[in-house]
């Protein structure tokens, strides 16, 4: 029986050899879990959201046949603005009279345009017994007056109160529409709690006023039309 030797290629033993020293694999395996571990202790967002108010005080919506004429009216809530400084997810405080913080790990659950719309629709629907509220562009439905909305400032702190002011107008609700009225208004609410949920259910109660000022003035336009026994849009034209 023959036996022979057979000459192995060089590279057959460095194949054998591991590609990572035992000092290389150990640093890999802790950054490995360190990394891991990072990913399960990242914090997830809190997210928020502006929520309706009742009154805090009764609309008055005059006789009962004022009230039938109020509920016969259509309303269009928009458009809305909003200062692009505050206009993302994110929500921002103040960090002193020139600078702001802006909220990694606290933010709106919706983009806040459409959650202001939908609360103030939501508002005015309950303060004035409203069907008929439509968020902009209503898209060919037929109204009686529209409400445009610049949120001039919002601003908050969790440790101390928030600030709202808003310049409104009311409008007549024809294709080529006619002002009737334009207000600058504010509202500051306490924060009952230092955190932000007490923040944003601040900042509901102030759109909540703000809400009861918009139904103030729609009741009061309704019952000067009833006083006048025409419709109300047909005697703003001097406004122009």
């Amino acid at each position: 029986m023959i036996s022979r030797s057979v000459a192995l290629p060089e590279y057959y033993d460095k194949m054998k050899k591991p590609l990572f020293s035992d000092g290389l694999l150990r640093i890999a395996v802790m950054v490995l879990a360190m990394a891991g571990a990072g990913c399960i202790n990242t914090p997830l967002p809190d997210y928020y959201v502006l929520t309706p108010e009742a009154a805090a005080e009764p609309v008055s919506r005059g006789s009962r046949s004022d009230a039938d004429r109020l509920a016969r009216l259509a309303i269009g809530v928009g458009p809305i603005t909003i200062p692009e400084t505050i206009n993302r997810p994110n929500i921002v405080t103040p960090r002193d009279s020139n600078q702001l913080n802006v909220a990694e790990y606290h933010r709106w659950s919706e983009p806040l345009r459409e959650n202001i719309s939908r609360v103030v629709i939501t508002n005015i629907a309950g303060r004035l017994g409203l069907n008929k509220l439509y968020a902009y562009p209503w898209l060919g439905n037929q109204i009686d007056y529209q409400v445009r909305i610049d949120v001039l400032q919002m601003i908050g702190s969790v440790n101390s109160d928030v600030y709202l002011q808003i310049r409104w107008q009311v409008l007549t609700g024809e294709k080529r529409a006619r002002l009737i009225d334009t207000r600058i208004t504010e509202y500051r609410v306490p924060v009952a709690e230092e955190n932000y949920s007490a923040m944003v259910a601040a900042y509901s109660v102030a759109v909540a006023a703000f809400s009861d000022d918009i139904a103030s003035a729609v009741a009061a336009l309704s019952a000067q039309a009833s006083i006048s026994g025409v419709n109300f849009k047909q005697r703003v034209g001097v406004l122009d």
